[in-house]
């Protein structure tokens, strides 16, 4: 199985497959190697891509989303697992959020993103467009106590956000997964939610072990399964955390980096 990262690793700084990445997991594919898209981003910015390597034309296409807060079925939506936030974890971020001044997004299974303020914020646009989600407008205290949240963000400038970390109680941080998945962006997830211990799960599904896995990534939200990973792959342009821990260092996302890897490990040409 190769579980990759999409964004800085899969895909090019124009968040675009080359041919040359397309070609060679189809290769892996033909051979029976499990393809797996690991990602923060919800399904619906997963699809294209999917189809683009021929993976949605197969009933056993899998995927992790919202950096492993749950893995599906991309077909079928079947679920493997989830690991999500509950409505009392909303209202403590809500009102921290509140308090701290800074723009909250909530992010939902089913691809949505609340807000709660009618002041959207760009951070959340920006999120919004590209992994092509819908963004709702809901008061904080409208908001429905059965909705189910992946995780709960920060989307503001990166200074507010500085300011906010530092200022976070001991209770919130021991309560939550917290990642800086970009610097507009903080992460708040299930304390079971990352991309390794998904991506070890999800093996176990198919029945194989750790040591049978391949990963790939190049941030922070990539380290777990950059550490928990049987064979961990860091592409050239990954953070220096990330290629200290990881087994081999390969070009960057823009030269074909995972593909290069694949060909050498995986396909051993």
């Amino acid at each position: 199985m190769i579980a990759t990262d999409i964004d800085g690793t899969l895909v090019n700084d124009q968040r675009q497959l080359s041919e040359f990445t397309i070609n060679t997991l189809k290769k892996a594919h033909e051979k029976g190697v499990k393809i797996v898209l690991c990602t923060g981003r919800p399904l619906s910015g997963v699809k294209h891509l999917l189809h683009e390597l021929g993976l949605d034309e197969f009933n056993d296409t899998y995927v992790i989303t919202h950096n492993g807060a749950q893995a599906l079925n991309a077909k079928t939506n079947e679920v493997v697992f989830r690991n999500l936030l509950s409505f009392d974890d909303f209202k403590a971020l809500s009102q921290l959020s509140q308090e701290l001044k800074v723009h909250m997004q909530t992010i939902t299974t089913d691809s949505k993103l609340y807000v709660n303020s009618q002041n959207i914020g760009k951070y959340s646009i920006y999120d919004a467009f590209y992994t092509n989600m819908d963004i709702i407008y809901t008061p904080a205290d409208e908001m429905d106590p059965a909705l189910q949240i992946a995780k709960i963000m920060w989307a503001d400038e990166p200074q507010k956000i500085d300011a906010a970390l530092a200022l976070i109680p001991t209770a919130i941080k021991e309560r939550f997964d917290l990642l800086r998945s970009e610097e507009f962006f903080c992460e708040f997830m299930h304390q079971n939610a990352s991309k390794g211990y998904a991506a070890i799960k999800l093996g176990e599904f198919f029945g194989l072990k750790p040591d049978e896995i391949m990963t790939a990534g190049d941030q922070d939200n990539d380290m777990s399964m950059i550490i928990n990973g049987g064979f961990s792959v860091a592409m050239g342009n990954a953070i220096p955390k990330v290629k200290d821990a990881a087994d081999y260092i390969t070009d960057t996302n823009n030269n074909d980096g995972l593909a290069k890897a694949v060909e050498k490990f995986v396909l051993n040409n």
